[in-house]
């Protein structure tokens, strides 16, 4: 009999396998789609350019920077795994040509912001300083238990936070404050206000929405821990991990869904079925995918306690009705940036000038209606990588990320491909004004939307859940199903939904790990 089956080869539910199968655990993953990776995969999307790898959905490493990191733990770089470093990190571009880069050196960052306001430089300065003391001292409790946490991590979260202290009052009113009180609170420019507002829409909620001010704080850690960029695609740090889990005498199966979680007589998790029929039993199982699609599609609902229905009944996805769409676009050469920037093809451009734009956006999407207003976050991982595109090749692959479109169409339609073609093209017009004869460069373009994010994950959320106060932390995702543990014995869930707050880290499947190794020891 195995030890332990993971359902979904995400990069928790692989670093849950890797953390076991080194503690000598007998480990099984088992994949539904042909490939690892979840979210976090590398593929070649665009029908009409072969050899141009395209990132669907991930593209960057966070917190990984951030000790103890999975990638130094599990060795990842002996299975190949490297990094670039994007510098700036982000960059604001306006209709008019105006532009402010995010560089890792904080100065050049709050010169960058000096030229539009002195006032607002300085004010970026403190938030600056203020947040990476708030997460430097989060970072133990999020890399634990959020319920249990240990003696040890307690004391160096106490000891952090006494060294911060200063900063973090303000911090913790920060973090449950909106990101609109925030922005109108802190800073005076449009420019600044909008492209932190761009990038707080990554939450999927409302600026306006109190409690989401920690996606905001959450550009700090890019800021100051930066991003890790895995050479060859973000694919590269799953099928490194998935590499871990088989050296260490772990499997590793694709194609091969599992279609119900196996629980016996005594209440206890046996195993799994999967789609083809076939029974596979284990001591453990984690599921390293969403609440709602394992507590209330995996396991019957005989053995879902009816406290536990009634949470996942009330838990938050999508709220307001806000999901993202994302296009791959191959270019048969690079652009120039109408701001006349080059090197801000580096970094991701935070595209909406304004706040009222991406607050105009947002309202559309509650509606059910599709934005005028197309806040977009814009990448070409090949500026940096490039193995990204075949070689002696002139051409760029596009990441082009809209965070802002509704999820359920009021009119009657549905998110089939002419309405997404339509969308997608319409923000290509748009970057078309940013970068000017894009879109004669076009070879051919994919397109993941609301419907292709809802095959494999509850509603399409991209970390799960909502974050919103009450499902964060201790509560994440319902009081129920806090701390990675179910109430079916036996059974384990680590995905974006379990972890405190989500992110591409790999802390939830680590701590899962922890836990159920501590079990099978018992």
């Amino acid at each position: 009999m195995l030890d332990v089956i993971v359902i979904g080869a995400g990069h928790n539910g692989l670093t849950a396998a890797a953390y076991l199968a080194r503690a000598g655990r007998r480990v099984l993953v088992l994949e539904g789609r042909s490939i690892v990776g979840g979210y976090c995969t590398t593929e070649e999307t665009v029908a009409e350019a072969p050899g141009f790898k395209m990132n669907p959905c991930a593209l960057d490493c966070v917190m990984t920077n951030i000790p103890r990191s999975v990638v130094d733990e599990l060795r990842l770089a002996s299975y190949g795994l490297r990094f670039v470093n994007p510098d700036p990190w982000g960059a604001f571009v306006g209709p008019g040509g105006e532009s402010i880069a995010l560089w890792r050196d904080r100065r050049k960052t709050i010169a960058e912001i000096a030229r539009f306001s002195r006032r607002d430089a300085s004010a970026f300065d403190r938030f600056c300083t203020v947040m990476k003391d708030f997460w430097w001292a989060a970072a133990p409790y999020l890399q634990d238990h959020p319920r249990r946490p240990r003696a040890r991590t307690i004391a160096e979260v106490a000891w952090r936070a006494g060294r911060g202290r200063r900063q973090l009052r303000q911090a913790v009113r920060m973090v449950i404050s909106s990101p609109e009180q925030i922005l109108e609170e802190w800073f005076e420019r449009d420019e600044v206000k909008a492209f932190l507002a761009n990038f707080a829409s990554v939450s999927l909620l409302p600026v306006q929405e109190p409690g989401s001010g920690a996606v905001l704080g959450s550009a700090v850690i890019y800021a100051e821990f930066g991003i890790n960029r895995p050479i060859g695609g973000s694919g590269r740090f799953t099928e490194a991990i998935a590499d871990c889990v088989r050296a260490h005498g772990g499997e590793v199966r694709t194609d091969a869904g599992v279609e119900e979680v196996l629980v016996g007589s005594g209440g206890a998790a046996e195993g799994v079925r999967l789609r083809d029929g076939s029974e596979l039993r284990a001591r453990q199982v984690v599921g390293a995918v969403d609440p709602t699609t394992l507590m209330s599609g995996l396991v019957d609902r005989a053995h879902v306690p009816e406290p536990v229905r009634d949470e996942l009944r009330a838990l938050r996805t999508l709220k307001y009705n806000i999901t993202n769409l994302k296009g791959d676009v191959a270019l048969s050469g690079r652009p120039a940036l109408a701001c006349g920037r080059p090197e801000l093809w580096n970094a991701f451009l935070l595209l909406a000038p304004t706040l009222d734009y991406v607050r105009g956006a947002q309202m559309s999407c509650a509606a059910g209606r599709l934005p005028e207003e197309i806040p977009m976050w814009v990448a070409m991982p090949s500026a940096i990588d490039r193995s990204q595109v075949p070689a002696g090749s002139d051409g760029e692959t596009l990441y082009v990320y809209t965070p802002t479109v509704p999820m359920d169409l009021a009119d009657g339609r549905t998110w089939d491909d002419e309405v997404k073609t339509e969308f997608h093209d319409r923000a290509l017009g748009l970057l078309e004004g940013y970068a000017p004869g894009l879109r004669e460069k076009v070879i051919g373009t994919w397109i993941k939307g609301p419907a292709e994010l809802s095959k494999t994950v509850h509603r399409g959320h991209v970390i799960h859940v909502d974050i919103s106060p009450s499902q964060l932390g201790p509560w994440r995702p319902t009081p129920s199903l806090a701390g990675y543990r179910t109430p079916v014995a036996g059974l384990w869930h680590c995905g974006a939904g379990a972890h405190p707050i989500g992110l591409l880290n790999g802390w939830s499947g680590r701590t899962t790990a922890r836990l159920v190794d501590r079990e099978l020891k018992a």
